[in-house]
């Protein structure tokens, strides 16, 4: 088929796909690949057509662990693992924490689906002047949350134009691109369930997504995604920047996601420019897979793999730029290093442990004081999970000291 067919079939077909994503017929869905005009036809190219568009179950969809964006906050999956089973207690917990960033006792997010009045819509149509800034500044788990919530309310208002892309495993799917697509409508399930009337009068079952089913996990392909969309943020764009490489040197030469002692030590894995250079002949191909203009950028996004794991927690939860980490990195560098023995280390981990369990044991009593009677489970889950983490962090003194 030559592009030009291409095109016509993808603006003539792409129309079933907003109307309705799941009822589509995977005979006249095939040329609807990404949904991202040129980049389109080039990555359907190197596909060797497009694949059929399916609808697949949200439960049957498993996110893939080395994928470069992170949409869900560190501490929040340091509890909960990011499991289909697992995505309503990861959501409940969201909003707990973000209520208790807010000092606020309800925070509902319907209305934000809906497109229905809300405090932030009022803000934008005040004509008075704007409103204090205080009420104006979010905290980054609920910037994280609204951004999630936004593609929700997007997806139910105007459909799905560009379906997720999957590789399929024993029975289960493994999420190649589309994550947040994935997130978003497993938000939208928690709310409105199957059978929910769009505001365009169609009916959709949220707990089916359309994907296109391929061989294998791409990491260039996601590359090329991420690029279109132009959306990641500095940690994302090193670990991009890590898995490219990775896959130029050959993936039998680094250990597994699984085998590393944290998800920032397997991208590590290639911050040496020493060893691991870029390969002859392979330096535009990354350039243009990341989206840079200069090979200058691409020595900066490999160094932040070398951030203390604090800082890039910290710019990945806050979408710090390449240029406030690489400062805040400075900073930490001029403060004097002291040496502590290892059983001074410990003892002072149990102490900090101890503190901190007195502050949230104070916190969370007067956060039970202020809080109403219905939104008491949820406060209730808050505690349970921070129990958890507790026991984990007590099992690893235990382990330590054997």
């Amino acid at each position: 088929m030559s592009s030009r067919d291409r095109r016509r079939k993808i603006q003539d077909e792409e129309n079933l796909l907003f109307a309705n994503p799941n009822t589509l017929d995977a005979k006249t869905a095939d040329a609807i690949g990404f949904g991202l005009g040129e980049l389109a036809l080039d990555i359907a190219a190197a596909d060797s057509e497009f694949q059929p568009i399916e609808a697949v179950s949200i439960h049957e969809i498993h996110p893939n662990s080395i994928q470069p964006r992170y949409s869900i906050p560190h501490d929040l999956t340091d509890i909960f693992a990011l499991h289909p089973k697992n995505m309503v207690d990861i959501f409940e917990r969201w909003i707990t924490e973000v209520q208790l960033e807010k000092g606020q006792k309800d925070y509902d997010i319907v209305n934000f689906l809906l497109g229905a009045e809300t405090d932030r819509g009022e803000r934008a149509e005040r004509q008075d002047g704007e409103a204090p800034l205080s009420s104006q500044l979010a905290a980054s788990k609920e910037l994280a949350l609204m951004k999630l919530i936004d593609l929700a309310a997007s997806i139910r208002r105007d459909g799905l134009s560009n379906p997720i892309s999957l590789v399929q495993h024993d029975g289960a799917y493994e999420i190649e691109t589309g994550e947040r697509r994935w997130l978003a409508y497993h938000v939208l399930y928690w709310k409105f369930g199957d059978g929910d009337k769009r505001p365009n009068g169609s009916v959709v079952n949220w707990s089916r997504i359309p994907a296109r089913i391929v061989t294998q996990v791409d990491v260039w392909r996601q590359a090329s995604e991420n690029n279109a969309r132009d959306n990641l943020n500095a940690i994302s764009r090193a670990r991009q920047l890590a898995l490219l490489l990775m896959d130029l040197h050959g993936w039998k030469n680094f250990s597994k996601f699984d085998a590393c002692d944290s998800e920032q030590a397997f991208y590590a894995q290639v911050a040496d420019g020493s060893a691991w250079r870029i390969p002859r002949g392979q330096g535009e191909r990354l350039l243009n897979a990341m989206g840079l203009s200069d090979a200058s950028q691409l020595r900066q996004y490999r160094a932040l793999l070398r951030l203390p794991g604090e800082l890039w927690r910290k710019g990945d939860d806050e979408d710090l730029s390449e240029g406030e980490l690489r400062k805040l990195r400075a900073a930490l560098d001029t403060v004097t290093r002291v040496t502590v023995p290892r059983g001074a280390r410990k003892k002072d981990a149990i102490a900090r442990l101890a503190a901190d369990a007195t502050h949230w044991r104070n916190k969370l009593r007067k956060e039970i004081n202020a809080v109403d009677i219905d939104n008491r489970p949820k406060l209730r889950k808050l505690i349970e999970a921070e129990i958890r983490q507790l026991l984990r962090l007590m099992a690893d003194i235990d382990e330590s000291q054997s």
